[in-house]
């Protein structure tokens, strides 16, 4: 009976000492919390106060970083974990989930994380203060916040404006095949370039753009109409890939230089009536035309031969087979870079699709693109202000996509207002960032700080390792960082704590709680 008291005692002291509690450092000044009813809570920022992320600092050998957020109200909260060179005891009761880091097998690397430059974000940013301004720009892409190092840039309007619009609109029955009206709309140049230009002034790091098309110019397309079901002319092929380098050229004069393009937004959404907004519609045996025949030589024989195309940019229902569709295409195939690919259906559609891509076509990165919550007709509720619910959502689908040769995460808009817009057709949706003008704040959802724990860690040329599924209740996934860091990002979805017993044959083995309903970011240094 002593024996077990002991045993007791020593279990509940280690348990304790295991992960060394800092707390108090965290954000920055802390969360300013507001609990809307939803679930847990949204940090709010105003003209006085908003929190911000320390810089990430490895602690010294034999020591982990352990950042933890939470449904109960924590919000990167940091602590201190110490490997042990021997097991430690624990209650025989407790069942605990080992994990051995296998840092010799080796996957994908990261490409990086963003959001979108939209019309509905810009829009919204520039209704507040300036210093509030520069705050929800610095909470994406400074060192004191997300560090986002990828920007999705709307070629031209999409339903995340308040009209749509292309950059050559003419009268009915008007043409223009060399494009000698072509220009970028007022939106460019007052919501999109002025922020895009102020992020990349205040990243410590090169921000990679993509551009991406959704509504062709009326006269372009065989409905007579920017919007709703209709294709591209098949005339119009050469001129629409030269309508993408018109783009990327006048984005250079602004000194924003574009890094990839995707052959077309949601290419699926122009071969259906339930789109009303802004949409071209392609097969993927077209695309591959287009893409082999115009844009890339388009491309070839302007000074951007450099600008990664990506296939797709749709959601992962089309692949293998698009995919296979494009690559078999002799010559597509040599200007294709990557595929882009939108989450709406992952919850759906098995990642498998994912690995058969990759299986099929290794030279292809892969990167998501888009993504938000909100979106279904059957969610009453556009924007949930503190639901740790979409949080979770957000966590457990980064997590599957980069055990499954993911290389990033791009979410939707940088920014909306408390309806989720604006939106010309009211396809309104959530956003991490809630912008309430009229009282002059924002709000940082969960969605938010779930990101942080991947953007944060996870820099450019981050390696996935393996590591042991050993439940699927816990979500988790690992990767070494160029400069040799190791990190694992966990989720615990349930209700109750998870035991687990985290190894590394360099450092040792160290036992953690994993909280209900947290995510959690280990990383260490050998």
């Amino acid at each position: 009976m002593e024996r077990v008291c002991h045993l007791y005692l020593l279990g509940l002291f280690l348990s304790l000492v295991c992960v060394c509690a800092v707390r108090g450092s965290g954000a920055q000044g802390g969360c300013k919390s507001r609990n809307y009813g939803h679930g847990s809570i949204v940090c709010v920022c105003d003209s006085l106060y908003c929190d911000s992320f320390p810089p990430v600092e490895f602690p010294k050998g034999g020591e982990a970083l352990v950042v933890t957020s939470n449904k109960a109200g924590a919000r990167w909260n940091i602590a201190k974990g110490i490997f042990s060179e021997h097991e430690n005891e624990i209650l025989p009761s407790t069942e605990t989930l080992e994990f051995e880091v296998d840092s010799r097998t080796a996957y994908q690397k990261i490409i990086g994380f963003g959001g979108a430059f939209t019309d509905a974000a810009g829009l919204n940013i520039l209704s507040l203060s300036e210093p509030l301004q520069e705050k929800i720009l610095r909470a994406y892409y400074s060192e004191d916040g997300l560090e986002y190092n990828l920007g999705r840039i709307p070629i031209a309007g999409t339903d995340f404006s308040t009209h749509p619009y292309t950059y050559d609109d003419l009268k009915s029955g008007e043409t223009d095949m060399e494009l000698s009206h072509f220009s970028l709309a007022k939106e460019d140049l007052k919501y999109k370039i002025p922020l895009i230009q102020r992020a990349m002034n205040m990243s410590s790091k090169p921000i990679k753009f993509f551009g991406s098309a959704w509504g062709a110019p009326a006269w372009m397309k065989d409905n007579g109409k920017i919007t709703g079901k209709g294709k591209l002319l098949h005339e119009m092929y050469s001129t629409w890939a030269n309508y993408h380098v018109r783009f990327i050229k006048s984005y250079k004069e602004h000194n924003i230089s574009i890094w990839g393009l995707t052959a077309q937004n949601e290419p699926s959404d122009g071969l259906t009536k339930s789109f009303g907004f802004n949409a071209v519609g392609w097969t993927s045996e077209e695309q591959a035309e287009w893409v082999g025949q115009h844009l890339g030589p388009a491309l070839n024989n302007s000074s951007y031969g450099h600008v990664k195309i990506m296939i797709l940019d749709d959601n992962r229902f089309f692949l293998p087979k698009w995919a296979n569709d494009v690559m078999s295409d002799s010559k597509a195939a040599p200007y294709v870079s990557g595929v882009a690919v939108h989450w709406y259906t992952d919850w759906l559609i098995p990642p498998v699709t994912l690995d058969l891509t990759h299986k099929y076509h290794p030279e292809l990165f892969i990167l998501y693109t888009e993504a938000c919550t909100g979106q279904w007709p059957w969610q009453p509720l556009k924007v949930v202000l503190g639901s740790w619910v979409r949080a979770e959502s957000y966590a457990a689908n980064i997590i599957e996509n980069l055990e499954h040769w993911v290389s990033g995460w791009t979410d939707w808009n940088l920014a909306l207002d408390v309806k989720g817009g604006p939106n010309w057709v009211k396809n309104f949706v959530d956003s991490p960032i809630i912008i309430n003008a009229p009282r002059g704040e924002f709000y940082k959802q969960p969605m938010y700080y779930a990101l942080a724990h991947f953007t944060k860690f996870l820099v450019e040329g981050s390696q996935h390792v393996a590591m042991p599924k050993i439940t699927s209740s816990l979500y988790h996934t690992a990767f070494v960082r160029p400069d040799n860091a190791t990190v694992i990002v966990f989720m615990n979805k349930g209700r109750n704590n998870v035991q687990i017993r985290l190894k590394d044959k360099r450092v040792g083995q160290m036992n953690l709680s994993l909280e209900p309903h947290s995510i959690i970011t280990i990383a260490w240094k050998v």
